[in-house]
């Protein structure tokens, strides 16, 4: 939880993103922006299981219910608690992007994660493409073709 507070501040002073634990939203979009961070270069050291509104980590979500109550700023230089993370690339991929942007990208990114273990180039794609939409089955599958090139597009998939 030590690296999360820092990076909720981040996300208030330079996304606009001020959590609110009562709303549903927000915490699937806390849930998203913590898993896409890792590749930036932010690790918080949370584990992640695959779900039908994408990757959730059990223990996150116990850590923002634990200090909801008291979370009001914090305190310290949050910058120096984020070392080593692409806080403007990651800025730039998430500006304007809604929750379920957030929840495709999120699934494409983890199913991704571990298909290029196996997979190479088309097939890669094509497999990643697939799964993400069977998990993701009630969205449009054009949808998923399109947030997966973003993601292309700003290099965080290499297919």
């Amino acid at each position: 939880m030590e690296k999360l507070l820092p990076f909720m501040e981040f996300l208030e002073k330079e996304a606009g993103f001020r959590f609110d634990i009562e709303k549903f939203e927000h915490r699937l979009m806390l849930q998203k922006y913590v898993f896409i961070s890792k590749f930036f270069g932010f690790n918080p050291g949370y584990s992640y299981s695959i779900y039908l509104r994408g990757p959730y980590s059990p223990a996150l979500a116990d850590d923002y219910y634990n200090f909801a109550d008291c979370y009001t700023s914090y305190e310290n230089d949050y910058t120096k608690e984020l070392g080593g993370f692409n806080t403007d690339k990651f800025l730039e991929v998430i500006d304007g992007k809604d929750a379920k942007w957030l929840e495709i990208a999120a699934t494409i990114l983890s199913v991704y994660d571990t298909y290029l273990k196996t997979f190479r180039g088309a097939e890669l794609t094509e497999r990643v493409i697939a799964t993400s939409c069977d998990i993701k089955s009630a969205t449009d599958a054009e949808k998923i073709r399109h947030v997966f090139e973003e993601l292309k597009r700003v290099g965080l998939i290499d297919a």
